[in-house]
């Protein structure tokens, strides 16, 4: 079963949570809702419950790697996910239930407290900003805390990225046994933090995490350091000098983004690269490797000498961790590859709504314009 292709046929293929299930989760349609701040989300209960797997399943998310549900485990998630996982469309048969314990009766919500010689529990189904986004504040409690475990869950395609960080002291996919929520002295989710306040689209996501955290940092301290898998970095020198490219002499560039309305039309890219590699820079563009083929259609219509198609190396998200860390600078309309060349102090080129602005730290680095207008230039290359 694939998370991905289950996505993209929800309405298709997955099944809706009935007023029974979510009363057996201790949760009601009521809790679906948005609130002003997130001192206000503290009082409705998350939407994370804990389901018991019927039969044992595998299941992959977003093409990254299996993962198998238990039979008789109980497994902590998200509702969104269970919604997708309870049922199994293609022999129609019943994959999770509700479990019997409730995760608001053995949930212990992380709020500033002392964490000598304790275990916190932190996870977030989020993609890369998200994850980003609390970083800081762990660097910060492993600091101040040497003594303390830190417990990390995340989605797997995001775990090479997170697998860097030495305030992590154990990794763990998304969805996870329920022992881990037991066995921890204070848990940290973010679930609604971004998603259900309307306090979100007016502020820095850094520091909504680090309030929810009854941490409130302040912003130097909330600038996330990733740094890239050597090995990563070892083969990504390798394939640029088969390209006959320096280190730190070329821009890394991402045409496509998550959202079809974000995605700027080809003659935007177009003029851009014109502008840049006639400074004498090569730009590589990255994306998934699915997507190499017509990377590849664009550069033979259009440069073929200066733009080179590095699609097919992105085989992981520390690949591409590796490459934008040996950039000069970083093109993108997606706001994944922003925050990974804002974790490693390389300077963006973006265009984003006034949202996502919020969402980003107000890092010097970040630039929200496309520099293509008679009116404006990029000066500093």
């Amino acid at each position: 079963m694939n998370f991905a292709n289950m996505r993209r046929q929800e309405q298709k293929n997955t099944k809706n949570i009935s007023k029974y299930s979510l009363s057996q989760f201790g949760l009601s349609q009521d809790n679906f809702t948005f609130v002003e701040k997130i001192e206000d989300l503290k009082n409705n209960p998350p939407l994370i419950i804990v389901a018991e797997a019927q039969k044992n399943v595998a299941f992959i998310q977003n093409y990254f790697k299996p993962q198998t549900l238990k039979k008789k485990v109980k497994y902590v998630m998200g509702i969104s996910a269970f919604k997708q996982l309870q049922h199994d469309p293609v022999k129609d048969v019943r994959i999770l239930k509700p479990a019997a314990i409730k995760f608001t009766n053995v949930y212990k919500p992380y709020n500033g407290q002392d964490l000598t010689n304790k275990t916190l529990l932190v996870w977030r189904s989020g993609g890369i900003g998200d994850l980003l986004f609390i970083q800081p504040n762990l660097v910060y409690l492993k600091n101040k805390y040497p003594s303390c475990k830190i417990l990390f869950a995340c989605g797997p395609q995001y775990q090479p990225m997170v697998e860097t960080w030495d305030c992590i002291d154990l990794l763990l996919d998304l969805p996870f046994p329920l022992k881990y929520l037991i066995e921890s002295d204070y848990h940290a989710l973010f679930e609604g933090v971004i998603e259900r306040t309307r306090e979100a689209e007016k502020s820095c996501s850094y520091n909504l995490f680090s309030r929810w955290l009854g941490l409130d940092l302040d912003d130097e301290l909330l600038h996330p350091e990733q740094r890239p898998d050597e090995e990563e970095v070892v083969k990504c020198k390798e394939i640029l000098k088969s390209f006959n490219i320096e280190e730190g002499k070329f821009i890394v560039a991402q045409m496509r983004a998550s959202s079809i309305i974000r995605t700027p039309r080809e003659e935007i890219f177009t003029k851009l690269f014109k502008y840049i590699t006639d400074k004498g820079y090569k730009i590589l563009i990255t994306d998934n490797p699915r997507k190499s083929q017509e990377i590849q259609k664009y550069i033979d219509k259009t440069d073929k000498e200066n733009l080179i198609n590095f699609s097919k190396f992105s085989d992981s998200i520390a690949a591409t961790i590796a490459l934008v860390s040996l950039s000069k600078m970083v093109i993108s309309p997606d706001s994944s590859l922003i925050h990974i060349a804002e974790s490693g102090d390389i300077t963006i080129i973006s265009r984003f709504f006034s949202y996502s602005y919020c969402r980003i730290s107000w890092n010097k680095i970040i630039w929200y314009l496309w520099p293509i207008s008679r009116k404006s230039k990029i000066n500093y290359i």
